[in-house]
């Protein structure tokens, strides 16, 4: 048989803080009856809490939690081609300014604007990456 391990947490710190939060939330939850199993919504709403509680942004970029010294943050910006599942990168700054940019209704034909945030090496790294993403279907 496997054996069992026990993580331990601190909660004087932001992340042990916030896990015990959430666990809070999670019994509260569990309080409203015997064999209750809380909601999908309500549980969604604790774990967006609790990525408050650790200074997340849970509308923000995915790059925010990325560890760092992988490289800098590139914000890549481009029309994806949707008969071929191809990008065609029309710029990449330093930066996470994907959240920032704005939404223009009106795509063109088969091309629809694209715009997401990589951590890499380099601006052609980071279009590289988002290329891939684009290619593999990811977005």
């Amino acid at each position: 048989m496997g054996e069992t391990v026990m993580l331990h947490f601190d909660p004087a710190t932001t992340s042990g803080s916030a896990v015990a939060s959430l666990f809070r939330v999670w019994c509260s939850l569990r309080e409203t009856g015997p064999g209750h199993r809380p909601e999908a919504a309500e549980l969604a709403g604790a774990v967006e809490e609790m990525f408050v509680g650790l200074g997340l942004d849970p509308d923000g970029p995915p790059a925010q939690v990325e560890p760092p010294g992988t490289g800098e943050v590139f914000t890549v910006f481009g029309l994806r081609y949707d008969r071929a599942d191809a990008l065609l990168v029309a710029g990449v700054i330093p930066g996470e300014h994907a959240a920032a940019a704005v939404e223009l209704d009106g795509d063109e034909m088969d091309f629809i604007r694209w715009i997401d945030t990589f951590r890499a090496e380099s601006g052609d790294a980071a279009a590289t990456a988002a290329r891939a993403q684009v290619e593999a279907g990811d977005c």
